[in-house]
């Protein structure tokens, strides 16, 4: 298929919902291709290879939104998806909210696709998957098990259109490597983690992260309890990143909306140190997904949520925008065709410092680097209170001294944005969520 006969395609939606009965109209068709291969013990387990497409249909009429979608693009499976739509509308409530956008003014110019990628064979990512494995397995003797190493790869095109005049393409590409390793010494066995990626297969180097998740694991052998304390605890990025999860969900607006959020009612309010700017940009290169408009058109855009500690305002989508007399930000996101657009993050991040993570480490005469959380996402945020387990490094006279596990770190994510007095320059993305790693003062830690 080409952009033409995509283009065609969804401007028939449209055609088609209109003279069915909708006032307004939007068609969204996507198209993906993804190969996943997973290896253990210099073999391969798992070989996955998919390939989808199809299209959703919004439509409004009388201040009802309804919706449908299919996978079936053939003019009757199209024609039906649009008259269930219609139905859909016709048997919703009406919400003076619902809309659909009219276009941005002007939109970023983001592409990022390896035209190789798919000319690349299945022997090339098992390859890939292999080195990683070997990687980890290199760095000691005591990697005595990997569960899972893992290369990923996915390609997609997208078109948007709605009867307001939104005509978009999009098109890109993304690839993922990851690894679980296991060390074991005198009986004990620690497991470490790492991800990374990049936009294209051949940018991604996969053997610094086997060699970063097999150090993982091996600096915990040896891991004890510590006596229950109150210290300075540094957040490792990737548990950093599950933490700002938790925290951009509160600052999402039909979040505050809802009165489930505890940064309602506080915008131009200090909510953490100074040291704290948060950002959600969708056009963002460093992230993992720049685009050029979200899931309903909206362009994507920088918007600033936490400003040297001060809230400066929320994410929204058309519906959130409409309902909070405001604009939207450009975060209605979309999972699949078969979604609707949804308040989400794009890449949204903490901004990183300038000091080496190692730095943090020395800031501390005593504290606790935490390298893996448990429980991140059961963090209330209406309250703010946590409470999660915690594995890592403990240090004294700023040197990492000894491995601890079985902790729990507690307390209120109010505090913790607050008490944050060191932001680190390693900013990494996990997921639509990025983070240095930071230092935090003041953090109860419980053990033995």
């Amino acid at each position: 298929m080409t952009r033409a006969t995509d283009e065609q395609r969804v401007n028939g939606v449209i055609e088609a919902a209109i003279s069915a009965g909708a006032a307004e109209a939007e068609a969204f068709f996507s198209r993906s291709s993804s190969t996943t291969v997973e290896v253990s013990g210099g073999a391969v387990e798992n070989e996955r290879v998919r390939d989808g497409s199809g299209i959703g249909v919004r439509v409004l009429m009388r201040e009802r939104m309804g919706f449908a979608y299919t996978s079936d693009l053939e003019s009757s499976g199209i024609q039906a998806a649009v008259l269930q739509a219609v139905a859909n509308a016709e048997s919703s409530h009406p919400d003076s909210y619902n809309t659909l956008p009219a276009p941005s003014r002007e939109y970023a110019h983001i592409e990022k696709f390896d035209s190789k990628l798919k000319d690349l064979g299945l022997d090339n990512r098992i390859e890939r998957a292999l080195k990683l494995e070997s990687a980890a397995r290199e760095v000691d003797k005591r990697i005595t098990k990997v569960r899972q190493s893992a290369a990923s790869d996915v390609s997609y095109e997208a078109f948007l259109a709605n009867s307001k005049g939104i005509s978009l393409w999009n098109r890109g590409t993304f690839c993922t490597s990851s690894i679980l390793v296991v060390a074991e010494s005198n009986g004990e066995a620690q497991m470490g983690w790492d991800f990374d990626h990049s936009f294209y297969f051949q940018s991604l180097d996969v053997v610094p992260v086997g060699q970063n998740a097999a150090r993982r694991a091996l600096s915990l052998l040896g891991a004890r309890q510590v006596e229950s304390t109150v210290v300075p605890v540094i957040l490792d990025a990737p548990v950093a990143s599950e933490l700002l999860a938790a925290v951009g969900h509160a600052l999402m607006a039909d979040q505050v909306q809802k009165r489930k959020s505890l940064f309602a009612d506080k915008v131009g309010q200090k909510v953490a140190n100074e040291h704290v700017t948060i950002v959600d940009d969708g056009t963002f290169e460093g992230g993992l997904s720049p685009m050029p408009a979200d899931g309903e058109g909206v362009a994507s855009k920088r918007t600033v949520l936490i400003e040297a500690g001060v809230l400066k305002g929320f994410l929204f989508n058309t519906y959130t925008a409409a309902k909070g007399n405001a604009e939207s930000t450009g975060n209605g996101v979309r999972s699949s065709y078969a979604s609707t657009p949804e308040v989400g993050p794009t890449n949204f991040y903490l901004s990183p410092g300038t000091i080496a993570p190692d730095s943090l480490i020395e800031h501390c005469s005593r504290g606790f680097l935490v390298t893996d959380a448990m429980g991140m996402h059961t963090i209330d945020m209406v309250s703010g209170d946590f409470s999660v387990g915690a594995t890592g490094v403990w240090i004294e006279n700023g040197k990492q001294a000894f491995p601890v596990r079985e902790m729990t770190i507690a307390g209120n994510v109010k505090d913790l944005l607050m008490n944050m007095e060191a932001i680190a320059s390693n900013l990494k993305f996990y997921s639509s969520y990025g983070s240095p790693s930071f230092l935090v003062s003041g953090v109860a830690v419980s053990g033995k």
